[in-house]
């Protein structure tokens, strides 16, 4: 059987993950092979290569599992009963596997199917030369697309869903709670969708993310400098936001999109904390705030991935700060994990 490279994870302990040669995937009648040229390595990714508890019970990984679920390339082989699709077609894919056959797919809900394995987490994924997909899951680029930015397809899927679930409206002052990859995507497709003033809020160790921020035109607020509630409150005139998106997972920043929020205004739960949060609910009842849960995306939100890549490519473009060869997947984990990159994008 043909070989190709890989990095997989091969053991169950943090760390063990390891640069392979893995057999290439056969595909069957309804799927297709996909040659990786660009992937991004995800916060999922360094919650499997560490082996964390919470991903370990959520997604119970069958090891060994080629790592990845964020990527771009181009086809190399349909299956014989595909159609819609042509050998050498710039594609991205949709990694959870959904259903199909539930009430929640049936409803257009796919991010919330019962039964839903992940590339890169239950089934081998795109950190690798080659990735077989069902292609249901699979979306055309366009031309003038780069795969670094396709590979970025995922998380601005995340993002569209995200801003359809808050429903947010031409002018709305926004804030965004975190300066990760998740943050900063989130800051620039709110402007993109026609918001007015865009605040981002960051820690003092955060000072190359808050930078990247205000360069994609928002406005940074460094929150060991600022008080960011006191800052938005004299920005509208004692109003608050909007619409925040809460995007760090963490308790401290849950409480802070409380606060940054306007009376009657909307907060986007989208970072996936591993922590219990404890909020005064009076709170939500006196000031009418609604905390609305987002998780990943539908089909409805790949379908508009294309044409979202190319109108915020050149913003985009600055959240990728590294790109290094699949073979040094495991140092592009540690980048991440030491806060020295934003989006690291890995190319086979």
């Amino acid at each position: 059987m043909e070989k190709m490279k890989a990095f997989a994870k091969v053991r169950p302990e943090p760390g063990g993950a390891e640069y392979i040669d893995f057999n290439v995937p056969e595909i069957g009648p309804g799927e297709i092979l996909i040659e990786v040229k660009a992937a991004g390595i995800c916060g999922t990714d360094i919650h499997l290569y560490d082996w964390a508890e919470i991903m370990v019970r959520e997604y119970k990984p069958r090891l060994p599992v080629v790592m990845g679920h964020e990527f771009a390339g181009r086809i190399s082989v349909l299956g014989s009963q595909v159609n819609g699709f042509q050998v050498g077609d710039k594609v991205t894919v949709c990694p959870v596997l959904y259903c199909g056959q539930c009430s929640y797919c049936k409803n257009g809900q796919q991010n919330i199917c019962n039964d839903r394995p992940q590339l890169g987490l239950g089934v081998n994924g795109g950190f690798a030369q080659f990735v077989a997909v069902r292609a249901e899951n699979v979306y055309k680029l366009d031309d003038e697309i780069s795969f670094q930015i396709g590979a970025l397809s995922e998380l601005t899927s995340v993002g569209i869903h995200a801003i359809e679930r808050i429903q947010l409206k031409p002018g709305n002052t926004v804030a965004v709670a975190g300066c990760g990859p998740l943050g900063l995507l989130m800051a620039i497709l709110a402007r993109h969708s026609g918001a007015g003033a865009v605040f981002v809020t960051g820690l003092e160790q955060d000072r190359e993310r808050l930078a990247l921020a205000e360069k994609i035109g928002a406005i940074p607020i460094s929150v060991g400098k600022s008080d960011p509630k006191q800052q938005i409150l004299e920005y509208t005139d004692g109003m608050g936001a909007d619409v925040v998106f809460e995007s760090a997972g963490t308790p401290s920043g849950v409480i802070q999109s409380m606060d940054m929020v306007r009376k009657g205004g909307r907060v986007s739960i989208l970072g996936q904390g591993h922590a219990a949060t404890e909020i005064f609910t009076a709170n939500l009842s006196y000031r009418e705030i609604e905390l609305v849960g987002t998780r990943a995306y539908t089909k409805k939100d790949w379908e508009n991935v294309s044409d979202t890549l190319v109108s915020a490519a050149k913003d985009l473009g600055h959240i990728i700060t590294h790109r290094i060869p699949l073979e040094k997947a495991e140092e592009g984990i540690k980048l991440m994990k030491a806060r020295k990159g934003m989006k690291i994008v890995l190319e086979p």
